[in-house]
């Protein structure tokens, strides 16, 4: 099958096959969309109403009570430190699993019935018992998770490249999963596992993206409109993605028999794969998911320990001040502050310690940095006092501030920490109301 053959039957022959539904199958889909919008409707309607005593309860579950304020400060970093699209592809991926697992026995009977009525000629069906299609679900999110792990790492770094590779393998695991997701039902009902789904689609790749693709492209749009809503909690814009995309799924699902069926025989063709082969895969897949679920908590440890800056006693020692007379020419320039250092002491009242790696200062003044601060890694243990010294670096610029009235507004002191090499998280240490 060329690329020209997996494009017709990707993007019009299988939509167009929607029109083959009769009767017992038009039911079976109207009662899966129903079924599902309902269950999920109410799923969506608890959570928002008690979201606040479920948080709770996860927290006192998971952490001591006195690490829950850091859950405020990790949502709001993961939410700001990734994109918005791999986000949203992030939400829409995780909808489709979470229907998948919870109504996959619906799923597989509208496929089943809309196969029948269509009269493809797909052998003998021989299902799978309910045990091992819930089993072969699992699998499924258990891919899901690793991926969207991998992915989210990638997210944290505030490079270009991290950036373009954690949005581009979104978009195509979005397009992968949705399309494996559909055609499943119908190769599952005749006895081919996933470990032999996946050989063949990566194989074929196009083909399941393609059709991944034009299913997803309309909440894509939606999606890009939801995440413009400021005024919406990230709850809430995952809740409109996840009861937008029951239509595309009830709709997608009788594309996806008979785009399953127009394969079948080459899935069968091909040799399963071996017992080392599937070793191997699982052994990947469980270490990377382990390695990036081990990174993820450690994420939370440190800014566990890196937040207890929020909570410290700075006092700044004028007595300490050291300052380098300038040149005419530099002082000119507005570069005054090259070799300006001061002391500022920390106190840490809290019950744990505060460990800092090297971070960084930056001031800003009317949104224009003013001065960036090098601040070396240091540790301060519960209840100690700690003398730091702060010097300002070359590129500090007061020719900046050039306006006298707005000279004491505007000004905002930030703090840079590596929460892990390379992954940058930021505490505001002052910010002057305005």
């Amino acid at each position: 099958m060329n690329s020209i053959q997996q494009l017709k039957l990707a993007w019009i022959e299988s939509p167009l096959s929607v029109s083959r539904m009769k009767k017992n199958s038009l039911g079976w889909g109207l009662t899966y969309a129903i079924t599902t919008f309902v269950l999920f409707a109410l799923f969506i309607w608890l959570l928002l109403s008690n979201q606040h005593a479920i948080k709770d309860s996860i927290l006192n579950y998971l952490f001591p009570k006195s690490w829950h304020s850091i859950s405020e400060k990790l949502a709001d970093f993961m939410f700001d430190s990734q994109k918005k699209a791999v986000l949203s592809n992030m939400v829409l991926s995780g909808s489709l699993v979470l229907a998948s697992i919870c109504l996959f026995p619906l799923k597989e009977k509208f496929s089943a019935v809309f196969e029948k009525e269509a009269k493809y000629s797909n052998g003998e069906v021989k299902e799978y018992p309910l045990h091992i299609q819930a089993l072969e679900e699992t699998k499924l999110f258990l891919l899901y998770l690793t991926a969207q792990s991998v992915i989210l790492w990638l997210g944290y770094y505030p490079f270009q490249w991290t950036s373009a590779l954690s949005v581009g393998l979104s978009y195509l695991f979005l397009f992968f999963t949705f399309g494996l997701d559909m055609i499943s039902p119908t190769l599952q009902r005749h006895r081919i596992s996933y470990s032999l789904i996946l050989k063949f689609v990566l194989s074929r790749p196009l083909l399941v993206t393609l059709f991944g693709l034009l299913y997803s492209a309309p909440l894509l749009i939606i999606s890009h409109f939801v995440f413009k809503q400021e005024s919406l909690s990230f709850l809430e814009m995952s809740s409109i993605l996840f009861l937008s995309n029951i239509v595309f799924l009830s709709l997608a699902i009788p594309a996806g028999t008979h785009l399953a069926s127009n394969i079948i025989k080459e899935v069968q063709e091909i040799r399963p794969p071996s017992k080392s082969s599937s070793a191997r895969a699982y052994t990947v897949v469980g270490l990377l998911l382990s390695a990036s679920l081990f990174l993820h908590s450690r994420i939370v440890v440190s800014l566990h320990h890196k937040s207890q800056l929020l909570k410290a006693e700075y006092d700044l020692d004028w007595s300490s001040i050291k300052l380098d007379m300038p040149s005419l020419s530099t002082l000119a320039n507005g570069q005054a502050l090259s070799n300006f250092s001061v002391d500022v002491v920390i106190t840490n009242p809290t019950e744990f310690d505060i460990i800092i790696e090297s971070s960084e200062i930056v001031v800003e003044q009317e949104n224009e940095v003013i001065a960036s601060v090098d601040l070396n890694g240091f540790e301060l243990a519960s209840g100690e006092k700690k003398r730091i010294k702060l010097k300002l670096k070359s590129d500090s610029n007061l020719s900046l501030v050039n306006d006298f009235d707005t000279l004491f507004q505007g000004w905002r002191i930030d703090m840079y920490i590596d929460v892990w090499p390379g992954i940058p998280f930021m505490l505001n240490i002052f910010e002057q109301e305005t």
